[in-house]
């Protein structure tokens, strides 16, 4: 019976020592969870105050306004006159072929045309008329004239020899910057070879994808702040000027935005995109 008693004390004693020593842990881990607390409710009352967090993704630069300048003609390419990187203005000279058969053929058929004249002014004497005084001549008797002597056809000849003749002459379409240059001296190049591109460094966009979640944050003329990866201490102007209606398999939409005065940027440059919080 004493046993009994001895063992039925000896559980009471263990029982109490472990419910002593599990109060103190409990008390910390309340005061662990509340500190917790009240720090997640303190970041969320910094953010609503402050506002929501900037949006910020990656887009890359795309030239708006370039052109791929190319060869109309099969020649020899005599001359190339710029390099990557040069600042062209209109109807700047970009390469030269070799004219050489293109010129004389002007050459001659411009021979061929004073040949006609010649022959011209003797249908006119033959049909009465002084060929000095040209004027007096009915159109009717002028055009016979011209087609008897082989005017008219040295004339279409001349033409078609000019224009081939100034083709092989390749200018810039606009002002711009040269990029891409594939052509080099000495190239046998054929019709439709590409000579360079010609950017317009005035006219840039930037394209970047948003999550569909965000579509609410942008619209056109969104303001944005484009920051080229490069050039952390450089910041851009930009507008959404277009947001593609299409969501893609990966939940994305694709945005366009156009900057302002874009200066250094060069097309397919990478560059950082952010939307302030605060909109007009």
């Amino acid at each position: 019976m004493q046993k009994r008693i001895w063992i039925s004390l000896t559980i009471v004693l263990l029982l109490t020592a472990c419910q002593q020593q599990s109060q103190p842990n409990d008390s910390q881990d309340m005061e662990i969870m509340t500190d917790t607390i009240s720090q997640t409710t303190g970041s969320r009352q910094a953010s609503d105050s402050a506002g929501a967090p900037a949006f910020q993704t990656m887009g890359k630069v795309v030239a708006t306004h370039y052109a791929d300048v190319k060869f109309e003609i099969a020649l020899p390419v005599l001359r190339m006159m710029v390099h990557n990187g040069d600042r062209v203005r209109q109807g700047q000279l970009l390469a030269e072929q070799d004219a050489t058969r293109q010129t004389n053929a002007v050459e001659q058929h411009q021979r061929e045309i004073d040949q006609a004249h010649l022959q011209m002014q003797d249908v006119i004497i033959s049909q009465g008329y002084d060929p000095e005084h040209m004027d007096n001549v009915p159109q009717r008797v002028r055009h016979i004239a011209e087609v008897k002597s082989g005017l008219l056809l040295a004339q279409s000849k001349l033409a078609a020899a000019r224009h081939e003749l100034k083709i092989t002459r390749v200018t810039a379409p606009f002002d711009g910057i040269v990029a891409n240059v594939t052509a080099h001296t000495g190239q046998l190049a054929q019709v439709g070879d590409i000579v360079c591109r010609v950017i317009s460094p005035q006219q840039m966009d930037v394209e970047f994808r948003i999550m569909e979640a965000d579509l609410s944050r942008f619209g056109v003329g969104t303001r944005l702040q484009v920051v080229p990866v490069g050039d952390e201490h450089t910041v851009y102007e930009a507008k959404v000027t277009e947001v593609n209606p299409i969501v893609d398999a990966q939940g994305t939409v694709m945005l366009r935005a156009h900057v302002n005065t874009p200066h250094q940027l060069f097309d397919g440059m990478h560059v950082s995109v952010i939307q302030n919080t605060t909109q007009p």
